[in-house]
């Protein structure tokens, strides 16, 4: 098992999405001390970190590769324009009026 990342505190949804789309990729994940935010002051505030971890040592470099393209910034990521017309933002994959989704290049 080895870790894959360590987020902000204010990231845990985050975290817990990563793991979620990893595990659709067929990569078995582990999230750590995403639930340690209550116990802050109690205990080192970087041992509160939620920590994402691959069980299988074998599969770190794909997912290492997928989390990179996964936390990729957003301001990196162009603005769209929908086949209705509608214009999105680079973050979002789908179209919020009609449904489409994002055509890559």
């Amino acid at each position: 098992m080895k870790k894959l990342h360590t987020f902000q505190l204010h990231e845990r949804a985050q975290a817990a999405m990563v793991r979620d789309m990893l595990e659709e990729e067929g990569i078995s994940c582990l999230l750590r001390n995403d639930q340690l935010f209550g116990a802050m002051g109690e205990i080192p505030l970087v041992e509160c970190f939620p920590e994402l971890w691959v069980v299988d040592d074998e599969v770190y470099p794909r997912a290492s590769l997928l989390l990179k393209g996964l936390l990729r910034s957003d301001d990196a990521a162009e603005g769209w324009i929908c086949r209705c017309g509608e214009e999105l933002e680079g973050q979002f994959g789908a179209c919020w009026r009609c449904g489409s989704h994002r055509r890559t290049p």
